[in-house]
C-alpha cells in the first residue's frame, strides 16, 4: 500500500514533463531511475543494535554547571556509561574534582561533594560512571617538579593505594560504585597526561588494583586507557599477565573513522590473544571520535556541527558493530567545553543545544535491538530492527549527491499502527536551534494498515538521514527497563577474539543476546553477577536459525553459580529442547570461565527451553543469601543461529 499517493502522482507528472522539457528544467529524473531500500522484518540479521556498546566521555573542560544542564537529557541516548577523568591535582578544575584529594600525604583529606552529586545524577538517568583514577593528587606531588607534576607517578605508592581504596569504598558504601574502575589516562601518551616511566606506571596500576579490590572484590577493573599511539599495548599486557593481576577490560583510545579503528582494534586483540590470562578481558575504546583531524575548537562551519555529521556517526556505528569483542566505545565528547568560541567534538554545543549527531544517536538509542534484513539497491546505507511492538529503519546517504528513494517494509510484526518519519538533513524541523533541535517527526500516519507498507518517491539530500518508525500503539517495548535483581557486574568471555559470533547482556532490560553469526564452531558466553535475586525466575528463549548439534560441547543453556559466604559453592546448568533440538551432551568438558570454574554440580533438563522457570532458592546450597552469577551460553551451535534469552520475575 502506498501512503504517499500525491508523491506518486508528482512522479508521473515529472515523466510527462520530461517528454516536453529538458530534465534540468523539470528538476527530477524519470521515475524509472531510483534507489530502493527493502526491509524484511521476518528475517534476522547480525549484529544486533545493542545499547551497551556506545557510550560517552567528557574531558576536564566542561563545567559542573554544564553537567547539571546536560545530564538531564543523557537518557535520550540510552547509554550504559559516562566516562570522566577524575582529574586529581590538575591545573584545570575538571567539574571541580581536581581538589577532591587535599591535606598531606600523611593525612589526606577528601571532598566527595561534587562527585557524589555527579554519580547521584547519573543514577537518575540509569547511567554508570566510568571513572578514571588520575592524575597525581596534590598531596602526592613532588614539589620540586615543575610543569608536569600532576602527570608524574605519585611519590608515595602506598598512600596512592590508600587514597584509591578510600574513594572506591566511599562509593560502594554509598550504593553507587563505579561501573568501571579505570587506572589512569593515556599513561603511554604525551607528558601532559603521564610523565613517568613505564615501570613506575606498572606500580601505580598494581597498587590501585589492589586497593580497589580490597574494598570491592566485585569491581570492574580497567586500564591503562592507552593513548592512540598504542605505545604499551603489548608490554603492559605482558606485565599484567606475568603478575597475574586482574584486568576486566583493556582500555584504549582512537581518533579516526570506524574503518581506521578496525586496525587499532586488531592490534589490541592480537596483543591480548597471546595470553589465556585475558580470556575474560573485554576491549573498551573509551575515547573515540570519528574525525581523523581532531581540532577541539573548530571553525564555525565544520560539518561535525551540522547535519552531515549525523550520517557519518551512523556509518561508524555500523562499522564498529561488526566487532563484537569491542564491548564499549565512548564518544569524545558528550559536551563541548564552555570556554571555546567554536566547538565541534561534542554531541551538545557549549550553550546546551543538541546537535544533529546527538539526534542521530538518539535514533540509534530508540531503535529496537534485534536487527532485521535490509536489501539496498543504490548507494544508501541502512540499519533496521524490530520487536513485537515496534519497528525502526534508519537510512543515510553517504554521497555528495541528492538521491531519490523508495522504501518497502515487509512482514511488519503487527498488522496496524502509527508510522512516523524523521529527517536530519538541514531542510526540516528535526533538528536545529532552540526548540527545533528536538527530534520530531516531519510526517505522521495514524492507524495505518501495515501489510507491505511503502514510502515512495522521496529525496534524501547529500549526507542526509531518514528514520522511519512504527508501533502498535500498545506502548510496549523490549527497551523498557525492568528490575529483576541488583546487577553488580557483567562478565565477558573471549577464548576466540576476532570471530563474528557475539554475546551481550543488557543490565537495564535483563535480556541476553547470543549469536554464532558466520561461525559453526565458537564459544560465546556472557554472565551477570547479581544480588537480591528472587526465589524463582521466569525464562523465555527465542531462537532464529537452525540449532546444530556439532560435538559434545554444543550447547544452548543457562548456568547459575551460587555464592555463599563470599565463595562459589555450587553450579547448576539448565538445558532442554528448542523445537525438538537439545544440544546438551553429558560428556561436555568445555572450560568454564567464572563461578566454580568446574563442570556443573547438577544438570537440569527442562521440558521446553523456550519457556521455563529456574527455582533458584530450591536448588541453592544452604545459607544462600540471593547472590549468584548467571551465565548465558551458546557454543558450537552452527552458523546463522542466534538466541535471545529474557529473564523476568514470576
Amino acid at each position: 500500500m502506498n501512503l504517499m499517493k500525491p508523491n506518486s502522482e508528482r512522479g508521473i507528472i515529472s515523466i510527462i514533463c520530461l517528454l516536453a522539457i529538458p530534465a534540468c528544467v523539470c528538476g527530477q529524473l524519470p521515475r524509472l531511475i531510483l534507489n530502493e531500500v527493502y526491509v524484511d522484518f521476518a528475517a534476522g540479521e547480525d549484529n544486533p543494535l545493542i545499547k551497551t556498546k556506545f557510550n560517552v566521555y567528557d574531558p576536564v573542560g566542561p563545567t559542573l554547571q554544564q553537567f547539571d544542564q546536560n545530564v538531564k537529557i543523557m537518557n535520550e541516548l540510552n547509554i550504559e556509561t559516562y566516562r570522566i577523568e577524575l582529574g586529581w591535582g590538575r591545573r584545570f578544575s575538571g567539574f571541580g574534582l581536581n581538589g577532591m584529594i587535599g591535606g598531606t600525604a600523611e593525612m589526606p583529606t577528601y571532598d566527595f561533594g561534587t562527585l557524589d552529586h555527579m554519580v547521584t545524577e547519573l543514577k537518575k538517568q540509569n547511567v554508570l560512571l566510568h571513572g578514571a583514577y588520575c592524575y597525581c593528587p596534590f598531596p602526592l606531588q613532588d614539589p620540586n617538579v615543575g610543569r608536569y607534576r600532576d602527570s608524574r607517578a605519585p611519590n608515595n605508592i602506598e598512600k596512592w593505594k590508600e587514597i584509591v581504596a578510600t574513594v572506591a569504598l566511599h562509593y560502594l558504601e554509598m550504593g553507587i560504585p563505579f561501573g568501571v574502575d579505570e587506572v589512569w589516562n593515556e599513561a603511554d601518551g604525551l607528558y601532559v597526561f603521564y610523565s613517568g616511566t613505564e615501570e613506575e606506571f606498572q606500580r601505580v596500576y598494581k597498587a590501585a588494583v589492589e586497593g580497589i579490590l580490597a574494598v570491592n572484590p566485585d569491581a570492574t577493573i580497567a586500564g591503562p586507557a592507552s593513548a592512540p599511539e598504542l605505545m604499551w599495548h603489548r608490554s603492559f599486557p605482558e606485565f599484567v599477565a606475568k603478575e597475574k593481576l586482574p584486568m576486566d577490560a583493556f582500555t584504549f583510545h582512537h581518533y579516526g573513522s570506524g574503518e581506521l579503528a578496525l586496525n587499532v582494534i586488531d592490534k589490541v586483540a592480537d596483543s591480548l590473544n597471546r595470553f589465556p590470562h585475558f580470556n575474560t578481558t573485554s576491549m573498551i575504546m573509551d575515547e573515540w571520535h570519528s574525525a581523523d583531524l581532531i581540532e577541539p575548537w573548530c571553525r564555525d562551519d565544520d560539518v561535525r556541527d551540522t547535519y552531515e555529521g549525523a550520517s557519518q556517526l551512523l556509518h561508524d556505528f555500523a562499522v564498529l558493530l561488526s566487532r563484537p569483542e569491542l564491548t564499549s566505545v565512548s564518544w569524545a565528547w558528550y559536551m563541548d567545553p564552555g570556554r571555546a568560541r567554536a566547538t565541534c567534538m561534542g554531541l551538545i554545543s557549549s550553550d546546551g543545544h543538541r546537535k544533529a549527531v546527538f539526534n542521530a544517536w538518539k535514533i540509534y538509542g530508540k531503535m529496537p535491538v534485534d536487527r532485521r534484513k535490509v536489501k539496498i539497491i543504490g548507494p544508501f546505507e541502512a540499519m533496521a530492527s524490530a520487536d513485537e511492538h515496534n519497528i525502526g529503519i534508519v537510512i543515510w546517504n553517504p554521497d555528495p549527491y541528492r538521491r531519490r528513494i523508495d522504501v518497502h517494509l515487509d512482514n511488519i510484526p503487527f498488522e496496524k499502527g502509527d508510522v512516523r518519519i524523521y529527517r536530519i538533513d538541514g531542510s526540516n524541523a528535526s533538528w536545529g536551534d532552540g526548540a527545533e533541535e528536538n527530534l520530531i517527526p516531519v510526517e505522521t500516519f495514524e492507524d495505518v494498515e501495515l501489510a507491505d507498507w511503502t514510502w515512495l518517491d522521496h529525496i534524501i539530500p547529500e549526507h542526509g538521514t531518514i528514520y522511519i518508525e512504527a508501533d502498535d500503539k500498545t506502548g510496549l517495548s523490549e527497551l523498557i527497563p525492568v528490575k529483576v535483581a541488583d546487577v553488580i557486574k557483567v562478565n565477558h568471555y573471549y577464548p576466540q577474539r576476532g570471530t563474528s559470533s557475539y554475546a551481550d547482556f543488557d543490565r537495564k532490560t535483563w535480556i541476553a543476546r547470543l549469536g554464532m553469526a558466520d561461525e559453526k564452531i565458537a564459544d560465546q558466553e556472557v554472565g551477570v553477577l547479581a544480588s537480591d535475586l528472587p526465589d524463582l525466575l521466569n525464562v523465555t528463549v527465542s531462537v532464529e536459525g537452525k540449532l546444530q548439534n556439532l560435538d559434545k560441547n554444543s550447547l544452548l543453556g543457562i548456568r547459575v553459580d551460587y555464592i555463599v559466604e563470599g565463595g562459589y559453592r555450587r553450579a547448576v546448568l539448565f538445558h532442554g529442547p528448542y523445537n525438538g533440538v537439545d544440544l546438551y551432551n553429558n560428556q561436555r568438558n568445555a572450560a568454564m570461565p567464572w563461578g566454580t570454574k568446574k563442570q556443573a554440580d547438577e544438570v537440569v533438563a527442562v521440558n521446553d527451553l523456550s519457556k521455563f522457570q529456574i527455582a533458584l532458592k530450591k536448588l541453592a546450597p544452604s545459607n544462600w543469601k540471593g547472590k549468584a552469577h548467571i551465565s548465558f551460553i551458546m557454543q558450537n551451535a552452527g552458523a546463522g543461529t542466534r538466541a535471545k534469552i529474557i529473564l523476568r520475575l514470576p
